[in-house]
């Protein structure tokens, strides 16, 4: 596992602090750090077996940082993964505080440290235990402005605060000057251990610049006509810019429905080779015309996202905007307005390396920088203008990026 100078940094702020804010672009390795951290801490560990919380925003996260946790973990340490949240989970899951308390007690009893990756909607699950309270040895929590959220702040604030060591990772800080649920409130996540610039990554051959595209369409977006409006949009894209992966962000799950069955989306598509991909909350995975469970689809993303020559469209709503790696992504196209976060989190899914140029880098064949040698030198951030609707979503995604890889800060929302 070869570290970057970056990380190299993280690890070491992280050895010196019990608790404190990592701030690091999408793509500069936040997950790689977490593991590094905890394989050195349960090297040393004295003693006992260790509880681990690892929490993140979303189901699909959670189970894509403990397949990194399984298959990054040396096996010279034993330990026990389980998950708690809702859904599938392709380790032990539960979401029942009794459940949960026998399984850390039989990993015990086996003298195997102890792992759960969690939602923050489920965090308080594993606190709530009716005959003592949980010692939790340590914290990571991904995509940590999740936690300034008002029903999510108190139990994290909780576990925090009974926990040994705890760490929140995001490229998105949020802060608050009104509310003690900032990322600023140091008494719970306590100081920033380290804020890197994209700059830095780009330098060091992390990530690759994006590009914005406008598109103008000559037409009227209304609410009646949406769906076959933003169907005709996703057609255009895809001939204009000759995109191969593209994720979509879809302005409501009806929307995504109404697309694939009220016009010819699924078939232009299906003619001009290309999978479609969706997921929604409230209508669940789905590739081409069947449904699946969340693993089968994680599954087949990444298959799709490393196969060279592959097409696909991937719609979703608000599901894959923070921290699920895509692997391969070339486009991504707004059809909504978004929020900083979010559009900074979006943004971030198209900006990294292909995984043969990362190779090259790792290797020294390929020079970071020297774009025009790569096979991936962009990812390209699409927004569609309408006669009616557009410009102002336009100007933020580049004010966005400007903030970010221009001027090298985070972009920050406050509270």
């Amino acid at each position: 596992m070869q570290l970057r100078p970056h990380q190299e940094r993280t690890l070491e702020a992280m050895r010196s602090n019990v608790t404190g804010t990592v701030f690091i672009p999408t793509g500069g390795g936040k997950t790689i750090c977490m593991i590094k951290d905890l394989e050195e801490r349960l090297h040393s560990a004295f003693g006992g077996r260790t509880l681990t919380i690892v929490c993140a925003p979303r189901i699909m996260l959670a189970i894509q940082l403990a397949q990194e946790f399984d298959a990054n973990l040396p096996d010279d340490i034993k330990f026990t993964i389980g998950s708690v949240h809702s859904g599938d989970s392709p380790y032990w899951s539960s979401t029942d505080t009794d459940e949960i308390e026998q399984f850390i007690d039989n990993a015990t009893k086996f003298k195997s440290h102890t792992i759960l990756f969690t939602t923050y909607h489920s965090l308080h699950k594993i606190k709530k235990f009716g005959k003592h309270n949980l010692f939790i040895d340590h914290l990571y929590c991904d995509e940590a402005h999740n936690a300034t959220q008002r029903n999510f702040f108190p139990h994290v604030s909780n576990t925090a605060l009974n926990s040994m060591v705890s760490y929140f990772f995001t490229a998105t800080p949020k802060y608050s000057t009104k509310h003690e649920r900032g990322l600023n409130n140091q008494e719970v996540f306590g100081d920033n251990l380290i804020t890197v610039s994209a700059d830095e990554l780009l330098e060091c051959g992390s990530i690759i610049p994006p590009t914005v595209n406008v598109h103008t369409i000559d037409s009227v977006r209304s609410k009646k006509e949406m769906a076959h409006i933003d169907a005709d949009t996703i057609i255009h894209v895809v001939d204009a810019e000759d995109a191969q992966k593209v994720l979509v962000a879809a302005p409501s799950a009806r929307i995504i429905n109404q697309m694939l069955s009220h016009t010819d989306l699924y078939t232009q598509l299906k003619s001009r080779g290309y999978s479609i991909l969706r997921i929604t909350s409230k209508h669940g995975a789905w590739i081409d015309d069947k449904k699946v469970n969340r693993t089968q689809f994680f599954d087949q993303l990444h298959a799709l996202g490393a196969e060279d020559g592959a097409k696909f469209v991937l719609l979703h709503y608000s599901i894959l905007s923070e921290g699920i790696n895509v692997a391969g992504l070339t486009n991504v196209v707004l059809l909504r307005n978004l929020g900083v976060v979010e559009m900074a989190q979006t943004i971030g899914r198209v900006i990294r390396l292909d995984k043969n140029d990362r190779e090259d880098i790792t290797n020294g064949t390929l020079q970071p920088t020297a774009y025009q040698n790569y096979r991936k030198p962009t990812g390209f951030v699409t927004i569609p203008v309408y006669s009616n609707y557009g410009k102002n979503t336009a100007g933020r995604v580049q004010r966005t990026v400007n903030t970010i890889f221009n001027e090298g800060k985070p972009a920050t929302a406050w509270i």
